[in-house]
């Protein structure tokens, strides 16, 4: 899994039947200190309701073919991360 932010929407006008209703999200992983990783980008399946500036949890897993696809889910909207220093 990983920390991301929803930086925007996808639109398409034809998905296949597992994602008609779903919303897509672009995300943008993060790093340590919790900024957007440059060309660590997806577009994600929204199970959740995130919106736009949104911090998420999302998970990679395999899709339709899964030999040849993998995609991503956004599973939770993140209120706080707390580490240790």
């Amino acid at each position: 899994m990983i920390l991301a932010k929803v930086t925007g929407y996808v639109v398409a006008t034809q998905k296949c039947d597992e994602l008609r209703g779903s919303n897509l999200l672009l995300i943008a992983r993060l790093d340590d200190n919790q900024q957007p990783m440059k060309d660590k980008s997806w577009v994600a399946v929204d199970h959740v309701g995130a919106g736009l500036h949104d911090i998420v949890l999302a998970e990679e897993y395999f899709a339709l073919n899964s030999e040849r696809y993998r995609a991503m889910s956004v599973v939770a909207i993140v209120e706080n991360v707390f580490r240790d220093r």
